[in-house]
C-alpha cells in the first residue's frame, strides 16, 4: 500500500452507497420494465431512448462502485486466493440458482438453449464473446456478471499496481481513466468495420459488443472506481456534495439521449456517476444528511444483487401469466409493474436470506494468510456484493 494512504476516522462502512445500490436497481428494473411491458418496438423513440440511457447508466454506476468499495474494503494481510473465494462464494450461487431457473423458464415457454450458449453462460465467460446468442444468453443480465467476474480476478494485481501511484498524481489518473471511458466510442466506430449494421442503431454489433458488453473495455469504469477510492482514503474530492451530482445529471441525461448511440452508453454519464459515488461517500465520512443511509435503504442494498439477478426472469415470464394478451392502459401496465417489482423484492430477500447469506458466510469466511495482496487501510466498509 503506498505509505501516504490513511482511512478516514469516520465511516467504516458507507451505508449511503449502499442504500445507493438499491436505487439504481429500480432503474434498472424500470428500463427492463418498459421494454417487457410498454416497448412498441421502436428504439429510436424518446422513451425507449430514456429507457436506454437510465438502465445503462444505473450498469455504469455499479461497475465505478464495485471498484471503488473492494478498493475500501481491501482487508489487511489478505491474500488473492481469499479475496477470490469470497467473492466467488458471494456471487456464484445465486449465478447457478438463476441460471437453472432460466433454463426451466425457456423450456417451460417452449425455447431451447443449446450447450454453446449455456456452458459458457454458467462458466461467467459469456460476455468475452462477440456473439449475440451467446453473451445474451440464458439469464441476460448475467452478461454484467461475467465482466464483474473479470474484475474480481484483476483486483489483486490492480491494487497493487495502482496504489504505487503517487497522490499528488491521482488527479491526473483519474482524468485520464474518465477521459478514456468517453473516448471508447469514437475509437470502437473508428477502428472497426461499419457493417454489418445492428438494426436499428447506427452501428455494428461488434462497436456495440466492445463499448457495452466487452469486460475488458467495462474494466475502465472498474479501475476508474478504485482511483476515486484513493483519492478520497487521501482526502480528495471532498467538496463534492449531492447538489453537484443532480445539476450534472440534469445537463447529462437530455444529451445523452440525443447523442450517437455508443456514447450514450457510458460516454455521456461517467463524469455523473463518478461524483455520485464520490458524493454518497463523502456524506457518510462527514456525516451529513442523506435520504439513502437509513437502515430500510441499507437493507434493500444488502438485497440488491439477489434482486438484480431474479428481476428479468420475473418481468419476462411471470407478465405472461397475468397477460391476457389484449390491450393494456397505462395504468394497467404500471399496475403490473408494480406488481412484478414487489413478487422480485420478496424472491430476492428470499434468496439473499436462504442462499447467498448463508452459502456466503459457509465458503467465504475462513481465516485468511498474510500474503500477496498489499495491506489495506483498517476500517472496513460494507462488502456486500455490488449489483453490476
Amino acid at each position: 500500500m503506498a505509505p501516504d494512504i490513511s482511512q478516514p476516522s469516520t465511516a467504516a462502512r458507507l451505508p449511503s452507497l449502499a442504500g445507493l445500490r438499491f436505487v439504481c436497481a429500480i432503474a434498472v428494473f424500470a428500463a427492463h420494465a418498459y421494454v417487457t411491458l410498454s416497448f412498441n418496438g421502436d428504439w429510436t423513440g424518446t422513451k425507449a431512448s430514456v429507457a436506454l440511457v437510465v438502465g445503462r447508466s444505473a450498469l455504469s454506476f455499479f461497475f465505478v462502485l464495485s471498484g471503488f468499495v473492494m478498493t475500501w474494503s481491501a482487508r489487511p494481510g489478505d491474500t488473492a486466493t481469499a479475496f477470490w473465494r469470497r467473492r466467488a462464494a458471494k456471487i456464484y450461487p445465486l449465478h447457478v440458482v438463476t441460471w437453472f431457473a432460466a433454463l426451466v423458464l425457456i423450456s417451460w415457454t417452449g425455447g431451447q438453449i443449446g450447450i454453446r450458449q449455456a456452458v459458457p453462460n454458467l462458466l461467467l465467460l459469456h460476455s468475452w464473446s462477440p456473439a449475440f446468442d451467446i453473451n445474451t444468453s440464458v439469464n441476460e443480465v448475467s452478461w454484467s456478471l461475467s465482466c464483474e467476474a473479470f474484475f474480481y480476478l484483476s483486483f489483486p494485481l490492480l491494487i497493487r499496481v495502482l496504489r504505487r501511484i503517487p497522490a499528488r498524481r491521482l488527479w491526473a489518473w483519474t482524468a485520464g481513466t474518465t477521459l478514456a471511458v468517453i473516448l471508447l466510442p469514437l475509437a470502437a466506430s473508428t477502428l472497426l468495420p461499419s457493417q454489418p449494421a445492428f438494426p436499428p442503431f447506427d452501428v455494428t454489433f461488434h462497436q456495440y459488443w466492445v463499448v457495452y458488453l466487452f469486460p475488458l473495455t467495462r474494466l475502465l469504469e472498474f479501475v476508474l472506481g478504485i482511483l476515486l477510492a484513493r483519492a478520497v482514503l487521501d482526502g480528495r474530492f471532498t467538496g463534492v456534495r449531492f447538489r453537484h451530482v443532480v445539476a450534472a445529471l440534469a445537463v447529462a441525461y437530455p444529451v445523452a439521449v440525443q447523442v450517437p448511440f455508443l456514447y450514450s452508453v457510458t460516454a455521456v454519464l461517467i463524469i455523473p456517476v463518478a461524483l455520485l459515488v464520490v458524493a454518497a461517500a463523502g456524506s457518510d465520512i462527514r456525516g451529513s444528511r442523506s435520504l439513502v443511509r437509513g437502515p430500510v435503504m441499507v437493507k434493500l442494498g444488502d438485497v440488491t444483487f439477489a434482486f438484480y439477478m431474479v428481476h428479468l426472469l420475473v418481468l419476462q415470464f411471470m407478465y405472461r401469466l397475468i397477460d391476457d394478451g389484449g390491450p393494456a392502459s397505462p395504468g394497467q401496465r404500471l399496475g403490473a409493474a408494480a406488481l412484478l417489482f414487489a413478487v422480485s423484492l420478496a424472491l430476492a430477500w428470499v434468496m439473499h436470506t436462504y442462499i447467498e447469506q448463508p452459502l456466503s458466510r459457509r465458503w467465504g469466511s475462513r481465516r485468511v494468510r498474510a500474503g500477496t495482496m498489499p495491506p489495506a487501510a483498517p476500517a472496513r466498509a460494507d462488502e456486500e456484493p455490488v449489483a453490476p
